[in-house]
């Protein structure tokens, strides 16, 4: 209980002077590695809101996951194009389970970490994003590292 009132507290002091990162309309793409392994694309509805599309394969299975983030800028404490983000979203697949193949749908949670290069038009992120199935076993230690193009942004 604690550590969810620290981390409350934390995320409103942040929230009082975030500085945007990003512009509303950019878009990017890529790819993830970790859980799903494949490609994404995100788009920023405003200079803070964006929505991120996964389409992911792994194993034996293929899945595809539409999230919404907030991001908050770390730029005036840290490194110049650094960030936090959190969201959620839903997410649809197939995969098999001891021979029998299923579908599965149910919710994510996200957190991660966000870079973006000044000089180039290059995103990186470190992100958690729990997943709760809710006809399969939940997968709740899913983390990946994803890298984006930065569609039409030049250096800075």
């Amino acid at each position: 209980m604690r550590y969810r009132i620290i981390a409350a507290f934390i995320i409103l002091c942040f929230a009082q002077g975030v500085k945007a990162q990003q512009a509303a309309g950019q878009i990017e793409a890529g790819v993830r590695l970790g859980l799903p392994l494949g490609v994404t694309g995100r788009y920023f509805l405003t200079d803070r809101s964006a929505v991120e599309g996964i389409f992911g394969l792994y194993n034996t299975r293929a899945s595809l996951t539409a999230l919404y983030q907030y991001h908050f800028d770390l730029s005036a404490l840290t490194t110049p194009g650094l960030g936090w983000y959190i969201g959620g979203g839903a997410h649809i697949g197939g995969r098999e389970i001891n021979g029998d193949k299923k579908f599965y749908a149910g919710v994510d949670g996200l957190a991660g970490l966000n870079y973006s290069f000044s000089n180039i038009p290059l995103n990186l992120s470190l992100d958690w994003k729990p997943a709760v199935h809710f006809n399969t076993p939940s997968e709740l230690a899913d983390f990946g590292v994803s890298a984006r193009y930065i569609f039409g942004r030049t250096k800075k």
